[in-house]
């Protein structure tokens, strides 16, 4: 991303959403992004759905990302979405990921047949509901870990990334 736009996403856009949302809403908004990306999927063809566009530029996507396939960005979606949910679950035991989070590992590989990505999708949707049953931590409490873009975040804060990043790639496909 461009600098300026990285700086006021770090500093000002994405503190901001991280006190707005509590753990509850940042849960929410990660479901109803996933509703809407498989609503979205549900109504295009095999074809439509394995067709790169390029779409234009808006904040927060990556030049690299911009010309993905529904499928690409919903396999991506499913790497990020994993990996989030199991450093948000290690930090709050406690325990800081061993392993850098790096923007290269989570693009998407285009190996997997379309109905594999939907169903595993669904699956990370059902994951992330299912983990919900587990207390909340509190803002600004526990240890962090670090983003490649926003620094060391706790688990409060990559559990809204986790939401803010569907939102992202949702808007994405809706284009």
């Amino acid at each position: 991303m461009p600098w300026l736009e990285l700086a006021i996403a770090r500093y000002i856009v994405f503190p901001r959403a991280c006190r707005r949302l509590d753990w509850q809403g940042a849960s929410r908004k990660f479901q109803d992004e996933g509703a809407r990306v498989l609503d979205l999927w549900n109504t295009l063809s095999n074809e439509q759905l394995a067709q790169p566009i390029l779409i234009r530029r808006f904040a927060g996507i990556e030049d690299s990302s911009r010309n993905w396939s529904v499928v690409m960005t919903v396999e991506h979606l499913n790497i990020v979405g994993s990996r989030m949910l199991d450093c948000i679950a290690n930090l709050r035991q406690g325990v800081v990921p061993e392993s850098e989070a790096r923007i290269e590992d989570v693009k998407p590989s285009t190996e997997l047949a379309a109905d594999e990505v939907r169903a595993r999708f669904v699956q990370l949707l059902q994951r992330a509901s299912s983990s919900e049953a587990a207390s909340s931590v509190p803002r600004g409490h526990g240890p962090r870990f670090a983003h490649p873009w926003f620094g060391p975040l706790d688990a409060h804060q990559w559990h809204c990334l986790l939401a803010l990043h569907q939102e992202l790639h949702r808007k994405q496909i809706d284009l």
